[in-house]
């Protein structure tokens, strides 16, 4: 997990400066995190990162820059860990936070569903026939395409509640940058009665990280979002990935497809 962690689109530098522009200013800022009131913060809103870059102080820097305090979220354990070595600290506090959901991929989608127990096996076979009863054909494709970006946002927008708030004009310029960038794509269920559901992803030679995703809500009775995962996870196993990480939220579906809780945690280190 360390490596998958480390090796996300939210430890790199140019996510990092894009994230910034939609989150609260700061005092100062570095490479990897930022410096507000005398506090050692993370760059960007823990709404738009799903992990954090470890973060390894220099020698006198926290002195140099009169640093009282360290105050970061959504930290995996070996983070919590590597912090606690390297700082002389006064005290801390480390509660848990966010909880993100991981998948790891067997070698073959047949091994993938006898993973699952009975009842989410049966489930997922049931929804899936449920959507080809309904949709004559079907396949995932994926783009970086306007076209399909713009399905994307306007899915989002239809939302109800606040799925469907959350894409501002803002929101959607930075989606669209982030698009541009390499290793992000959207994964999409082209079918005879056109795009049913989208998934935003960032996606490198070892695994997929689901980033965030859309239907149309029209459809909802068939399981549209059940079924692009299934699609993305038997693509990922046939190209030899070793994980699909949900990421942050503790939606039904994620476990109904396997995936298992990572903690995350939020520390308050007092210097």
């Amino acid at each position: 997990m360390e490596k998958q962690v480390l090796e996300s689109p939210f430890t790199k530098k140019d996510f990092l400066e894009l994230a910034y522009q939609v989150s609260d200013s700061l005092d100062m800022r570095h490479d990897y995190f930022g410096i507000n009131n005398s506090s050692i913060v993370n760059i960007g809103s823990r709404d738009f990162i799903d992990y954090r870059p470890s973060i390894i102080f220099r020698d006198n820097f926290l002195q140099d820059n009169n640093i009282t305090n360290i105050n970061f979220d959504s930290l995996h354990f070996f983070q919590i860990q590597e912090l606690v070595t390297n700082v002389n600290f006064d005290s801390i506090k480390i509660k848990k936070g966010d909880i993100s959901v991981n998948l790891i991929l067997p070698d073959t989608y047949e091994e993938y569903l006898q993973n699952l127990t009975k009842k989410k096996r049966h489930e997922l076979n049931r929804k899936k026939r449920k959507f080809e009863e309904q949709i004559n054909s079907f396949k995932l494709s994926e783009s970086k395409d306007q076209s399909i970006f713009n399905i994307f946002i306007s899915q989002h927008r239809d939302s109800k509640g606040e799925k469907g708030k959350f894409m501002t004009d803002d929101v959607e310029s930075y989606f669209k940058n982030l698009l541009n960038m390499d290793g992000w794509k959207i994964y999409y269920t082209d079918t005879n009665k056109g795009v049913l559901s989208t998934a935003f992803c960032y996606e490198n030679e070892h695994g997929c990280y689901l980033y965030n995703s859309s239907r149309n809500n029209e459809f909802n009775s068939i399981n549209p979002g059940i079924v692009i995962n299934d699609l993305i996870i038997q693509k990922l196993i046939s190209k030899k990935m070793s994980f699909f990480d949900f990421l942050k939220g503790t939606e039904r579906y994620k476990y109904d497809l396997g995936g298992n809780s990572v903690q995350l945690y939020d520390l308050m280190m007092s210097i």
